[in-house]
């Protein structure tokens, strides 16, 4: 009898122990309360604007307009840590009609938060402002590599920078490169409540008068530079034309031999693609050399095509070869500081926040002011648990994209098609990277008709 009495407990104490807490199930309600600011201080209600939630941990996505009250109410989510985002298109029509001026094409407004606690009703307020747009954008960005045993790994990979504009540009002396983040959702006292680096807290920090750490620039991991033979026009590029920068100029479809003489071997050609033709390459072998002369073995697969132009390396922090993370915890800028006092030669240095002591050999990011930032885009992990916290501010890039088939798929990012004027595909741009791209199955460094999506 009295093991039956134990039985009925134990069972008792173990149905109790896993019920779910009903305060945890409960469906909650959400209200975004809604604001848009122009530079121009004009006066744009916020109806009709998208505001997305997106549940961090299943990847549930909810979505509703803003109403004339300016909010957007969600009846009934499920409780959760969510990303919240909006976006307020106005027409170039109304724009110019509001603004006094001409403008081509539509404006976006946008906002976004990361890691937001939604566990009880809540009222969360936004403040949708117009995003940096530039002439010069990415077009396709292949991060994903190709197959680690049958195809190319992370060697194929590449950046396709895009004339967006109706003139010629010309790519001498701009800027490109990687944003430094944190890649856990660890919390501290160095960090912001999304869990990112608070850059305000690191070691020295100086910003200019006015200005944040935290939303006013961006701490570059990488920082490169397309050459130039001094006429600012050695590099022409076309409207509606671009350029590819690979982190190795090879025929990746073929063996080709490494730094170290061995061959390096690709089993599946199709998985992967030829760069060969690319426009440049990025190549550390130099820029990683000691200057004084010591024993140096370069990385085996940074092998320089002598028929590919190299960008020039102004700044790595770690690594020894262009690395994009094929999990997409990362994300990218292109900076055109032409007619700005912005010294791109000598930027400031910071450690990370969380180092509280540095050394010559700490590892170190550039800050860059965002006002020389024209483009820039973020990625994350396909799998809403595995992101990563937000890297660049909002004005840079208010979403995340990714590639759906995730590390080693051969899949790559490209821009969406918004027109096409006069034989010219214009690129979207709303400044916000979930938007404004869509995937190839497999990338395409061919610049033709086939590497472009509508």
């Amino acid at each position: 009898m009295r093991n039956y009495l134990y039985f009925i407990l134990t069972t008792l104490i173990l149905f109790v122990g896993c019920q779910k807490d009903p305060e945890l199930t409960r469906p909650v309600k959400f209200t975004a309360t809604v604001t848009v600011k122009s530079d121009e201080n004009l006066n744009i209600p916020s109806q009709g604007a998208i505001i997305t939630l997106t549940n961090k941990t299943n990847g549930a996505s909810y979505q509703a307009f803003v109403l004339e009250n300016g909010q957007a109410t969600f009846e009934s989510i499920t409780p959760g840590l969510y990303s919240i985002s909006g976006t307020l298109v106005i027409s170039a029509q109304s724009y110019s009609e509001l603004a006094g001026y001409y403008v081509e094409d539509n404006v976006s407004f946008t906002d976004s938060y990361d890691n937001v606690d939604i566990y009880a009703d809540r009222v969360f307020s936004l403040e949708l402002k117009a995003g940096k747009t530039g002439n010069w954008v990415f077009k396709q960005i292949y991060y994903a590599g190709s197959n680690s045993s049958t195809g190319a790994s992370f060697r194929d990979v590449f950046l396709e920078i895009y004339n967006n504009s109706n003139q010629v540009l010309y790519a001498d002396s701009l800027y490109f490169g990687q944003v430094g983040g944190k890649n856990n959702n660890n919390a501290g006292e160095y960090y912001l409540p999304n869990f990112q680096y608070d850059w305000s807290k690191s070691v020295g920090m100086v910003v200019e008068s006015g200005k944040d750490a935290n939303k006013d620039y961006i701490y570059a991991h990488t920082l490169f530079r397309i050459p130039s033979d001094g006429s600012g026009k050695k590099y022409p590029v076309q409207p509606g034309q671009s350029i590819i920068i690979a982190a190795n100029a090879v025929d990746h479809t073929n063996s080709y031999e490494s730094n170290n003489a061995t061959p390096v071997t690709i089993t599946n050609p199709a998985l992967t693609i030829n760069l060969s033709h690319a426009d440049f390459e990025v190549n550390l072998i130099e820029f990683l050399r000691p200057n004084d002369g010591s024993a140096y073995t370069p990385y085996r697969f940074d092998v320089d095509n002598i028929n590919v132009p190299n960008v020039d390396v102004l700044h790595v922090s770690s690594g020894n070869d262009l690395i994009l993370d094929a999990l997409g915890r990362d994300a990218y800028f292109i900076v055109d500081p032409k007619g700005k006092s912005i010294d791109m030669e000598n930027l400031r240095s910071f450690a990370a926040p969380d180092i509280r002591e540095v050394i010559a050999t700490t590892r170190v990011y550039k800050q860059i002011p965002i006002e020389v930032v024209v483009d820039a885009v973020e990625l994350q992990h396909p799998v809403a648990s595995s992101r990563v916290p937000k890297r660049l501010p909002t004005t840079l890039d208010a979403g995340r994209t990714h590639v759906p088939g995730g590390q080693y798929s051969s899949q790559s990012l490209v821009r969406k098609t918004l027109k096409t004027v006069n034989g010219r595909r214009i690129l979207k741009d709303t400044n916000n990277s979930e938007e404004d791209f869509g995937f190839l199955q497999k990338a395409d460094p061919s610049k033709s008709a086939s590497s472009f999506i509508d």
